[in-house]
């Protein structure tokens, strides 16, 4: 059979551009022929899955097939790898039920572990640990108005292991793994558990049979679930805090309960503290001998769901907490807790980081979370993400700097982490070059200097900043000779110079770049990255001293993402 396409169709306008000198006019005919059979091979036999084993590889499947238009005119050359190729799986001989596996053009071959083809049939329906068969098959489709070609059938036996279903791992926007979990004890797919996170913050959550979930995908549905391929990230409501998060995935929905406070009541009283990184609140107490005392927690919260959406306004709900004080309850009231306490001063720590042992104990609070390596930006450039940042150089005064080409119209932002929840701008009084720093609660940003290459010193503790426009750069101290040596910027990214010179002894003390010829404003630093320096005694970076002597280098900075490198020229 042959597909009678005009040139003026999606297809022809690809060959076009091919050739034109064999077509009399643009509506003569191009053909595309029905391309020859798909011949499938690999898994044969049975496939017997083993939880112990779950990185072995387990099935390998591989076929024929160029993915070449097969065109009747010999003087048009098609492109090729044209087709778009998908794994079909499926428990139905005849396909009516399948999981669809896209490959990449050109690819012929694919693997699987036995930890993936075991996810999979648990979502196709297969039973554990009983065989059935599986049959497998490629789609193969040259264009959205061809025709689409099957490849020949195999079938294999398989027989996979259960999976438990009572805990699944929340992951962040890029799918990498967090250190929170949701739970289903009872794995009937509802999953609950508490999250520590920042306003706004997108997330994906996997079960243990790798399916991971999202939101459905359709704007103004954002408490809707869906383990489809076209879904999107979750992401939660604006206050940042602690959300007791409860994901149904049988009815396709999941909420977010933010716990505005807690407060401790009974033989102890007090408000407790959230500490968002560790997934836990504290009280501070004194007692004045170790004896077991007997206290109610609970609070307030504020529930986002279907109903309300993210914008609310939220559903006002009480919470509260009960049962033994190593296997907590949550509910929406409190019940007695009776706990052992140690005289003098401790902390009562309430802790959810696990959500199948929920606890509450005597102890040290949760140590106060490492400084953030970097400060980001946006509206430097553009308003596109967080592409600008700075480096931390002094964990003490939690200063940060770097240099960057300021080129915007409207001023930028600063922000904590690479989340648009928590903000920065410059206090009314500020100027381009200086000023204070205030939380960005509402319009307002940091007030751009004229276009061009400036120092940022950020120190947020004392929440100010300063800017010094760049006019010179210079390396010194390499070889032991600290004359001044110019370097030279990239014409293509201003922010990037590089220096050529010949490795000639030991540089015993290290490199420096100074700005302006300021040697009270330099980078030093080590191991490739770039600090900003104040002081004659600020240590410079390292790295040559692993050089040839006698051989020519490069040395290059890039002052933006604050990092340095040497290359044999």
């Amino acid at each position: 059979m042959k597909l009678n396409i005009k040139t003026g169709s999606i297809l022809a306008l690809t060959l076009m551009a091919l050739t034109s000198s064999s077509c009399q006019s643009d509506i003569d005919p191009v053909y595309v022929q029905t391309p020859e059979e798909i011949t499938l091979d690999g898994a044969s036999g049975e496939i017997i899955l083993n939880a112990a084993t779950p990185q072995a590889l387990a099935m390998t499947l591989y076929w024929t097939g160029d993915g070449k238009l097969m065109l009747d005119n010999p003087d048009l050359q098609a492109p090729l790898n044209a087709a778009e190729e998908t794994i079909q799986l499926s428990n139905d001989e005849l396909f009516g039920n399948t999981i669809d596996i896209s490959v990449e053009k050109g690819v012929r071959s694919r693997q699987f572990l036995c930890e993936e083809l075991n996810g999979l049939l648990g979502r196709l329906g297969f039973e554990p640990e009983k065989k059935a068969p599986l049959y497998i098959r490629i789609r193969s489709v040259l264009a959205a108005n061809t025709e689409i070609s099957y490849s020949s059938v195999l079938k294999a036996m398989v027989q996979s292991y259960k999976i438990h279903l009572n805990l699944g791992t929340v992951l962040d926007k890029d799918w990498n793994e967090t250190n929170m979990l949701l739970a289903s004890p009872e794995e009937n797919g509802i999953y609950h558990g508490f999250m520590g996170v920042n306003g706004w913050t997108n997330w994906w959550f996997r079960e243990a049979n790798n399916v991971v979930w999202g939101n459905i995908g359709q704007s103004g549905m954002t408490f809707h679930a869906s383990s489809s391929e076209d879904h999107w990230n979750f992401w939660f409501p604006d206050p940042a805090g602690c959300y007791y998060t409860t994901l149904n995935t049988v009815e396709g929905w999941w909420s977010a309960l933010h716990i505005d406070n807690l407060y401790v009541s009974g033989d102890i009283n007090g408000e407790m503290t959230f500490n968002i990184k560790a997934n836990q609140w504290t009280l501070p107490i004194e007692m004045d001998a170790a004896k077991t005392v007997t206290i109610n927690i609970s609070g307030q919260g504020s529930l986002y769901n279907k109903e309300t959406t993210d914008m609310g306004p939220s559903l006002p709900q009480t919470v509260g907490f009960g049962g033994a004080c190593q296997n907590l309850s949550f509910g929406k009231e409190p019940s007695s807790i009776a706990i052992e306490l140690p005289s003098g001063q401790t902390t009562l720590v309430l802790d959810l980081s696990n959500p199948m042992a929920l606890a509450i104990m005597a102890g040290e609070a949760a140590p106060e979370p490492e400084a953030e390596q970097y400060l980001y930006f946006s509206g430097v450039i553009n308003w596109n993400g967080f592409d600008d940042y700075l480096t931390l150089y002094d964990e003490s005064s939690l200063s940060y700097g770097g240099a960057h080409w300021v080129d915007s119209e409207w001023g930028y932002r600063a922000y904590p982490q690479p989340d648009w929840s928590v903000a920065y701008k410059a206090s009314d009084d500020a100027t381009p070059l200086a000023g204070s720093l205030v939380i960005a609660e509402s319009d307002g940003n940091i007030p751009a200097p004229e276009k061009g290459l400036y120092v940022m010193d950020f120190k947020l503790k004392d929440m100010t900043y300063e800017l010094t426009p760049v006019h010179t750069v210079t390396f010194t101290g390499l070889n032991d000779d600290w004359s001044e040596h110019v370097m030279i910027q990239s014409e293509e990214n201003p922010e990037v110079f590089t220096a050529e010179f010949i490795k000639e002894k030991e540089t015993p003390w290290g490199v420096k770049v100074l700005i302006n010829n300021n040697w009270g404003l330099f980078f030093g630093g080590g191991d490739g990255i770039l600090r900003l320096g104040h002081s004659d005694a600020t240590t410079g970076f390292d790295g040559d001293n692993a050089l040839i002597v006698g051989e020519t280098y490069i040395l290059t900075i890039d002052l933006g993402k604050q990092t340095y490198s040497y290359s044999l020229k």
